[in-house]
């Protein structure tokens, strides 16, 4: 094995070290792309140049390795907007619905929380499951009602704001170029 081809396997080696973050196959790609890089240009006499172009196998490695950390970032923020949309979602919904409960209490002054003194059953919706119910929460009810319509209202605009920052954040992130390895 001559001089180059040694320099070659050693640096091949040694770039394979500095990306054992990531999967084996990225690995493998990326090092026998170098390789064969490293090859032609010791037939065209530029081992040298391509060598220093290069840099040490860390730094050549460290371009990959915040390709992967950054996708891996991306991946995450897309998720991330994902669960803060249905979150948000799911909160819009449930507000509605305190909306709703609290209506139908003002409009129909039978609707409420029900208890049954004689089994200890608790009923939600119209009085007549039994002529004994009780009713617990009266009129406060359509408060208790409007303020949690309020509360998840909120949480549901917080949610919304999160996910449209994670996709922006997202589409910011993948409409940069992606620089080539060895271009300075």
């Amino acid at each position: 094995m001559g001089k180059q081809q040694h320099d070659i396997t050693a640096y091949a080696d040694a770039l394979r070290t500095a990306l054992k973050a990531l999967p084996e196959d990225d690995r493998s790609d990326i090092v026998q792309e170098a390789y064969t890089h490293l090859e032609a240009s010791a037939q065209a006499g530029r081992l040298e140049a391509t060598l220093a172009a290069f840099g040490t196998p860390e730094t050549y490695a460290c371009q990959f390795l915040e390709d992967q950390a950054a996708a891996g970032t991306e991946e995450r923020n897309v998720w991330t907007a994902a669960g803060s949309f249905l979150g948000s979602v799911v909160m819009g919904l449930l507000a509605v619905a305190f909306v709703a409960v609290a209506i139908i209490d003002i409009l129909v002054p039978a609707f409420g929380i029900w208890v049954n003194p004689a089994t200890g059953a608790v009923y939600f919706g119209l009085a007549g499951m039994t002529s004994r119910a009780q009713e617990l929460a009266g009129a406060w009810l359509s408060l208790a009602s409007m303020s949690a319509a309020l509360a998840t209202a909120l949480l549901s605009y917080v949610s919304a704001r999160a996910a449209i920052r994670e996709v922006r954040r997202y589409l910011k992130a993948s409409s940069r170029p992606v620089p080539l390895p060895g271009a300075r």
